[in-house]
């Protein structure tokens, strides 16, 4: 497929089929989204910091608990919520004993997305030079600074690499209201690790609202019209999301007109470093959640042509990532990932 028929077919924008549907009075509809249908069930602060945790190694709720410093009632409903979503399976004990919680194959899964928010943390978080050591990766022993690349020519993912048409899956469907969960400037009261391997990143993206909108420009949203209208998100939401995605350095907000004043968002280095997590997401998503396995969007990589294949894989060895490759307790000095120019 060329550039000239990418472009055709990206002239069809879901903002206008959302639109014509609003008109009609089918409701809160939006264009189908492998990343919006994750973060409705994983998107918020609490269930990655739980997440993230399951993949250090924690299963009890005592341990949750002191680790990421959660009150008690909201993780009885996290935890109730992993399960019922079939991220975790609950464990009953025998007599005396205490249950414990697993990760299953659709939690395992989010193995990649662990890692690109990893990535992301030791690449930008304010204290990424006291962060601990890069993993070791066991095939290799190596230092495991995870990178995306392509499965097919293994070259580096980067946005402005990729480009999309409407998926099979594509159509409009309804969008669940967000999970409750408060935005945090800091670790919860109690807590021993902030937020295992989102660091000071889940403060921002431990909310589905952020996350949406700031992968809304990695689709040709620059202005707030164009992301309300897709969205239907109320405008004060979307109001102070764009003020915080501006503060914390993702966005910068400039002037396109005059008189009358008119200004739209674009896109800072920092913020095409998260795309990493988007595709990742975007790829559980269409793995777990996609409408008789239909992916709403397929991506095609420019560099090579084909359907994009991401691919988390050692920057040591090129080797994927798995699970039980990385050793979590052998840390190490190692180089930051360098972040995507």
């Amino acid at each position: 497929m060329n550039g000239k028929q990418f472009t055709a077919r990206r002239g069809q924008r879901p903002e206008a089929r959302v639109r014509r549907a609003a008109s009609a009075g089918e409701g809160r509809l939006v264009p189908a989204n492998s990343v919006g249908r994750a973060l409705v069930q994983i998107g918020d602060r609490w269930s990655l910091m739980i997440l993230g945790a399951a993949f250090s190694g924690i299963e009890r709720f005592s341990d949750w608990r002191r680790q990421i410093g959660i009150a008690s009632n909201i993780l009885a409903r996290r935890l109730d919520h992993l399960v019922q979503i079939d991220c975790l399976e609950k464990a009953t004990p025998g007599a005396g004993g205490r249950a414990t919680y697993r990760l299953t194959a659709k939690g395992r899964d989010l193995y990649p997305v662990v890692l690109m928010f990893r990535r992301f943390d030791r690449a930008w978080s304010p204290g990424r030079s006291t962060r601990p050591g890069a993993h070791l990766h066991a095939a290799c022993g190596g230092v495991a600074n995870p990178e995306l690349v392509c499965g097919h020519c293994r070259a580096p993912v980067r946005a402005h690499d990729v480009a999309y048409v409407e998926g099979p899956g594509a159509r409009l469907e309804r969008m669940p209201p967000p999970m409750p969960s408060r935005r945090s400037s800091g670790a919860a009261e109690g807590a021993s690790s902030s937020a295992g391997p989102f660091g000071a990143s889940v403060d921002v993206f431990g909310d589905r609202w952020t996350q949406l909108i700031l992968g809304t420009f990695f689709l040709g949203g620059r202005r707030f019209e164009d992301i309300r209208a897709r969205w239907h998100v109320a405008t004060n939401v979307l109001s102070d999301r764009l003020k915080m995605l501006v503060a914390h350095g993702f966005l910068q907000k400039r002037v396109y007109q005059e008189n009358p004043e008119r200004s739209e968002y674009v896109l800072t280095p920092k913020a095409m470093d998260v795309y990493p997590i988007l595709v990742t997401l975007n790829q559980w998503g269409d793995r777990w959640l996609a409408t008789d396995g239909k992916a709403p969007l397929t991506l095609f990589h420019r560099s090579c042509g084909r359907t994009l294949a991401p691919v988390v894989v050692c920057s040591h060895c090129a080797a994927p990532l798995r699970g039980d490759d990385i050793d979590t307790h052998g840390t190490r000095d190692g180089p930051v990932a360098t972040p995507a120019p």
